[in-house]
């Protein structure tokens, strides 16, 4: 069994299949699709240097207002959700029996639907205090000798974390493009108080992508805040798909463009590596590694023996990263929104219901939940 397969004798041959005139690797005709996923709109936003971004929301959750103004209407007036018109044919007079019967079960239904309203309203209620709670119990105040000692008290902690960011509209609290990044650089710092060095954040439309300068300052201002001036943690951002990285910080100094990277050191020591993702990275992925591997078998440069789930891992991991060991969403429901499958086989998942700020309290419970839990690995 072949570890890892030597492409360079096909790289012509696929250089002339796909029209590349530069070299080739099966990693790289991924890396060009999802860059082209990612202009043919993918991402529904627009990156003008200081325009609005304009994106669809990966998720939505009704409030219980609405829910609940949904219920007195439709006590009062069936035909606005279209239930009398569904119940009876169109043309047709119902008698008093008809009607006696519909409202009999329309009665039932929305007995039930209160019924469940307010038990979600008392299970969402409860939800809530326990966050405050924790929130109260365990409050970081931005200073990372507490965290550390938090952290320490665990047997054990994950290697590394990816977290699941979700864009809100700018109306929303913390929300915009700021909001974002300042969640992002919270975690980045989180993650280095805990002596975690590493860091995956994926952003369902790759929000952070467009805007790694914004990202890069809001992670050194944090950085500032939580570790002073004289002691700033060196920092780099990475685009694996794009094969693309942005040294953020080097020797307390934040790098600004490419052009400043090229005088600082090349054997930089980063304290802790930042992974950007998106859904481009998830199934198309996938599925644009797998036709690539099925025209090279076809084609005879590539045996199907040799195509092992061992091969598989290193050419995903080239192109998304390797696997982490806790996936933590702030968010008020599970929702993985497409993230990476092959990346999260043995990963633990933490959430916390209702949810819907990046809070420290959230990431420490995270913490706790993991170094508790034994991960099996079978065949």
């Amino acid at each position: 069994m072949v570890e890892k397969i030597n492409l360079e004798e096909v790289k012509h041959n696929i250089a002339e299949s796909n029209q590349i005139n530069t070299n080739v690797s099966p990693n790289k005709l991924v890396k060009d699709q999802a860059q082209q996923l990612e202009k043919e709109g993918s991402l529904n936003l627009e990156v003008g240097e200081n325009g609005p971004i304009q994106c669809s929301a990966a998720y939505s959750n009704e409030s219980f207002i609405a829910s609940f103004n949904n219920i007195f209407k439709t006590l009062i007036s069936p035909r606005d959700v279209g239930t009398r018109s569904k119940f009876f044919k169109e043309g047709e007079h119902p008698t008093y029996g008809q009607l006696v019967e519909f409202y009999i079960y329309y009665l039932v239904l929305t007995i039930i639907y209160i019924f469940m309203s307010i038990l979600r309203l008392f299970q969402y209620m409860s939800n809530r205090s326990k966050l405050r709670f924790f929130s109260v119990a365990f409050n970081s105040a931005a200073d990372p000798e507490v965290i550390n000692s938090d952290v320490n008290k665990l047997p054990k902690i994950p290697r590394r974390i990816s977290t699941i960011l979700n864009y809100k509209s700018e109306q929303e609290e913390n929300g915009g493009l700021e909001g974002l990044c300042n969640d992002a650089a919270q975690v980045a710092s989180w993650c280095l108080s805990s002596g975690i060095t590493y860091l995956s954040i994926y952003e369902y439309h790759g929000v952070l992508k467009k805007r790694v300068p914004v990202l890069k300052k809001a992670i050194y201002k944090k950085f500032i805040a939580y570790f002073g001036t004289e002691n700033i943690p060196n920092f780099i951002i990475k685009i694996p798909h794009l094969n693309l990285t942005f040294p953020g910080s080097i020797d307390g100094k934040l790098v600004e463009s490419e052009s400043e990277a090229v005088n600082f050191p090349k054997n930089v020591q980063y304290n802790i590596e930042v992974t950007l993702l998106s859904v481009v990275d998830g199934r198309p992925t996938i599925v644009e590694l797998t036709r690539v591997m099925a025209e090279l078998a076809k084609k005879g440069e590539l045996k199907p023996k040799d195509i092992t789930l061992k091969f598989m891992d290193q050419e995903l991991q080239q192109l998304v990263g390797k696997e982490p060991d806790l996936v933590i969403m702030f968010q008020p429901f599970l929702n993985f929104q497409g993230y990476p499958p092959w990346q999260i086989r043995l990963s633990e998942i933490y959430w916390e219901p209702d949810n819907d700020s990046t809070c420290y309290a959230v990431f420490l419970r995270a913490l706790q939940k993991y170094s508790t839990c034994k991960v099996n690995v079978g065949r």
